[in-house]
């Protein structure tokens, strides 16, 4: 039984170290998260089966199982058995728990270069050499950016822009065309 509580111990030390421990690559992509992409849905995250919380769960629970069936059965083989099937069903719960919340996140990537083409309301004045501010209406959503006009034009508050070109999170506007 000592074998098998030492494995639930390395699961739970595992475990609890890849959660206190993980850290973003430069790429952006955290250990648990696959290096892959869903369809259409860009750069976002997705969970491994192969993660360190999923594969510490795994070795916790096949620890405790193991040591529990052999308090009861004292039978390695059905202890051994009994703790993969605690561990795979543990490590079950983690992944989808994890797949659940990895789903409820937000990115905060803006994509600005869709907006080309778009019209925007000026609700800040942008001055010939300075930055102003826009809303564009997407939707249902009615993002501000920040704005600067094309070839030194001025445009007051409330006046209706396209956006003409991007540059990083800003906008270049320019008048619309009738």
């Amino acid at each position: 039984m000592g074998i098998f509580l030492a494995i639930m111990i390395a699961g739970v030390i595992v475990m609890v170290g890849g959660s206190l421990f993980g850290h973003d690559h430069d790429a952006g992509v955290d250990h648990d998260h696959d290096h892959g992409h869903e369809a259409g849905s860009g750069n976002e995250a997705t969970v491994s089966v192969f993660s360190t919380k999923v594969l510490g769960t795994f070795v916790m629970g096949f620890g405790a199982g193991g040591a529990i069936a052999q308090h009861y059965w004292d039978n390695l083989f059905r202890s051994s058995l009994a703790g993969i099937l605690v561990g795979a069903f543990m490590a079950a719960i983690m992944y989808v728990s994890m797949k659940l919340l990895y789903s409820q996140q937000s990115t905060s990537l803006v994509d600005t270069g869709s907006l080309i083409g778009s019209q925007a309301v000026v609700i800040t004045d942008i001055d010939a050499n300075s930055i102003g501010q826009v809303t564009i209406r997407t939707g249902v959503e009615a993002p501000t950016y920040l704005a600067r006009a094309t070839a030194g034009k001025h445009f007051a508050k409330g006046t209706t822009v396209v956006v003409v070109q991007t540059s990083g999170a800003q906008v270049i506007v320019d008048e619309v065309q009738s």
